[in-house]
């Protein structure tokens, strides 16, 4: 490790007057410095662009775009739904409408009168039977196993 050496402070030898003094700088003629004239350079501004970002604002673009689409779709669609909500009622309305009319255009007693003459009985009068029908169980599918052992037996007979 070098040692560094000890700080001597002047201020004991110091004596007023003792110092050096600064030399006047000579009286030389100074010649101008030669300049060049000043070119003015163009300033070409330059334009980085970055494809990331670009990229990014493609894809930006792109969803805005996609979700305007979206909204008209949907909203094409409400519409739609409102119109074909708007016929179901017409329709029901309409269905009610000609059902009262049916109903009220035919005599229940003619239509039973008509029945009776046809040899037609009430239901409360026919004679009810009830079948129990017994479904067969499929037979079980051959397993893997069963499949192989099959095929080496007909490999080998």
């Amino acid at each position: 490790m070098v040692r560094k050496p000890d700080i001597q402070y002047v201020g004991q030898f110091y004596v007023h007057g003792s110092e050096a003094q600064q030399l006047a700088p000579e009286q030389e003629k100074k010649q101008p410095k030669t300049r060049l004239p000043l070119v003015h350079i163009e300033k070409i501004q330059q334009i980085s662009l970055d494809p990331v970002a670009i990229a990014g604002l493609l894809v930006a673009v792109f969803m805005l775009v996609t979700l305007v689409i979206g909204t008209l779709s949907v909203q094409n669609a409400w519409q739609d739904y409102r119109a074909m909500e708007s016929y179901v009622s017409n329709l029901r309305r309409e269905n009610a409408q000609l059902e009262s009319s049916y109903r009220a255009s035919y005599n229940m007693d003619e239509i039973i009168a008509t029945a009776n003459t046809m040899g037609l009985i009430p239901r409360s009068e026919a004679q009810t039977i009830s079948i129990t029908v017994t479904v067969p169980e499929p037979e079980q599918e051959p397993t893997i196993w069963e499949d192989f052992i099959w095929f080496i037996k007909g490999l080998f007979a």
